[in-house]
C-alpha cells in the first residue's frame, strides 16, 4: 500500500517528497505511531505544460525534515505525518528566474485501500497542479491550513485553504 501510494504523492509538493523514502521500516503491530526519522527532499523539475507554460523546478536550499508512520494493529503503514523547516528555490527553467520560499510546516496523510488520500497542511505547501487537478495548471504555493485530497489516479483537489496563495507560474512568468 505505502510503495505505490507514496510514489504517487511525490509529485504533490516538496513537503511531501519526504514521503519518497519508499517503505517505511517495520513498526509495531499495536495501532501506534513509529519516531521520528531524518529524511530529505531532492529537487524536482516538470517539462513545459504540465504545470506552468515553462519548464519548471524545486529544489531544496535548506532542508531539516523528519517523518514518522503510523502502524495500524497489524503492523501496516495507514497515516503518516513530516515536519519541519524547509526553504526552496523554484526556477523557471526556460528564462533562469528564481524566488525562494518557504515550505516549512506540519503535515499529515492518510493513504486509502482505492490509492486516493486524505492530506492536512499548516504552513507553506507547493502543490504541482495539472490540468486535471482542482484548480488546474497552476503551481501554487498555499501558506496557512490546506486540506487536500488526492484521487486514486492521481488528481489533487485543494478542498480547503486558509492563508496567502501565490500562483509561482505567474510569479516566474
Amino acid at each position: 500500500m505505502h510503495g505505490l501510494g507514496m510514489k504517487r504523492l511525490i509529485a504533490i509538493s516538496l513537503a511531501l517528497g519526504v514521503l519518497a523514502l519508499g517503505a517505511a521500516s517495520a513498526g509495531a503491530a499495536d495501532g501506534s505511531w513509529g519516531s521520528w526519522e531524518p529524511t530529505f527532499q531532492g529537487p524536482l523539475s516538470v517539462p513545459a505544460g504540465a504545470v506552468c507554460p515553462f519548464a519548471v523546478s524545486a529544489e531544496p536550499v535548506r532542508e531539516n525534515l523528519a517523518v514518522r508512520y503510523h502502524y495500524d494493529d497489524t503492523g501496516t503503514v495507514d497515516a503518516y505525518e513530516f515536519k519541519g523547516p524547509l526553504l526552496a528555490r523554484i526556477t523557471n527553467l526556460d528564462t533562469g528566474e528564481s524566488v525562494v520560499r518557504s515550505l516549512s510546516g506540519f503535515g499529515s496523510v492518510v493513504p486509502h485501500a482505492d490509492g486516493s488520500y486524505d492530506a492536512v497542511f499548516e504552513g507553506g505547501l507547493l502543490l504541482f497542479l495539472g490540468s486535471g487537478d482542482s484548480p488546474s495548471s497552476q503551481l501554487l504555493l498555499l501558506t496557512g491550513r490546506t486540506v487536500l485530497h488526492g484521487s486514486p489516479t492521481g488528481v489533487k483537489t485543494v478542498v480547503s485553504s486558509s492563508g496567502a496563495s501565490e500562483d509561482l507560474c505567474e510569479t516566474l512568468a
